[in-house]
């Protein structure tokens, strides 16, 4: 098990000082010249790093829940549950979701269009329902701690 430790810390601080080098050409790699707001030069490789994040901890999270299913079918119900319960937090955040096209002055992209807006507000409601269930989480175990 040390070995594993040793490798998934190197893996950690890999990805940390690639996330720090791209924070690092955000903030002071320069600006796109010619446009009419600041515009940092390397914000769509800032944003494909953080998709890549996301994508790979998804890929990473499903694929361990597939084994723990396989290996550990007692506990199958309780990963179902947990699957479940995540779909309908993004189901409910689809709902709430609005895809009236935004009125943007000077903005000439593709992504003012409703299934993109859509998408994006799926997006936020989750990670503020997520956030909010984390830090729900956390006072409730402190609370229940003082009681113990």
């Amino acid at each position: 098990m040390t070995k594993l430790s040793n490798v998934l810390s190197i893996v950690l601080y890999a990805i940390l000082a690639i996330t720090l080098v791209f924070a690092g050409l955000f903030y002071f790699g320069g600006e796109i010249a010619g446009t009419t707001y600041y515009t940092p030069a390397y914000t769509e490789s800032f944003i494909n790093w953080g998709v890549a994040l996301v994508i790979g901890t998804t890929v990473i999270t499903l694929l361990f829940e597939i084994v723990r299913l396989i290996t550990n079918p007692k506990n199958a119900v309780r990963s179902l549950v947990s699957i479940a319960l995540i779909a309908l937090v993004v189901f409910i955040a689809y709902t709430l979701s609005d895809a009236t096209i935004l009125n943007l002055p000077g903005y000439e992209g593709s992504d003012n269009v409703p299934s993109m807006l859509m998408l994006s507000d799926t997006f936020l409601y989750t990670m503020y329902f997520l956030f909010g269930g984390a830090f729900l989480t956390i006072i409730y175990t402190e609370v229940s701690r003082m009681f113990r």
